[in-house]
C-alpha cells in the first residue's frame, strides 16, 4: 500500500490529522481488532484498559507507512524474574545468569511464556533473584519479531 492510499484510508474515516482516536479507528483503518490479539482475554480490566490506550499510542507514534507493517501478536501481563549470582562475595554487583517470564492471567494463575539462560554461566547456581511485573506487547514489524515493556499506563514503552 502506498502513502496516498494510506492517507485516503484515514481521510475516508474522518481522520484528517492522520491520528487514530480509538480502537474502532484501528479496526476501520488497519483491520486490527485489538481484542483479538492473543492474551487480551487473559488481562484483567485495568490491564486491558492500559493495553487499549497503548495500542493507539504506539500506532500514532509511527509514520503512516510504518503503521501498515505493524502486526500485533500478543499482549500479556507478566512477571519477569532474573536469576543472579555474585562472582565474588565482596562484589557489590550481581550478574544475571538466566530468567523466566511468566504470564499472569486475570485470576492470578501463572504459566511460563519463556525461559533463558546464559550459556557461559549455566553451571552456576543462582544466589539471588529479582522480579518485576509489566505488560508485554509482542508484535511483528517489517517482518521482524519484537516485543516491548508497556509502562506508565500505556503512555511509555521500551
Amino acid at each position: 500500500m502506498n502513502r496516498s492510499q494510506i492517507e485516503n484510508l484515514y481521510k475516508v474515516n474522518g481522520l484528517t490529522d492522520y491520528k487514530l482516536k480509538n480502537t474502532e479507528d484501528l479496526l476501520k483503518v488497519h483491520g486490527i481488532g485489538f481484542k483479538e490479539v492473543d492474551g487480551c482475554n487473559r488481562l484483567d480490566d485495568l490491564n486491558r484498559a492500559i493495553y487499549e490506550k497503548f495500542i493507539i499510542n504506539i500506532f500514532n507514534a509511527m509514520g503512516l507507512e510504518s503503521r501498515t507493517t505493524l502486526v500485533p501478536k500478543g499482549i500479556y501481563f507478566v512477571e519477569e524474574t532474573d536469576y543472579l549470582i555474585k562472582h565474588e562475595p565482596q562484589d557489590d554487583f550481581y550478574t544475571v545468569i538466566g530468567g523466566v517470564v511468566k504470564i499472569i492471567d486475570r485470576n492470578g494463575m501463572k504459566s511460563i511464556l519463556r525461559t533463558w539462560e546464559d550459556e557461559d554461566l549455566k553451571d552456576f547456581d543462582p544466589t539471588d533473584s529479582e522480579s518485576r511485573n509489566y505488560l508485554r506487547f509482542e508484535y511483528v514489524h517489517i517482518d521482524r519479531k519484537e516485543w516491548l515493556h508497556v509502562i506508565k499506563d500505556g503512555n511509555e514503552w521500551y
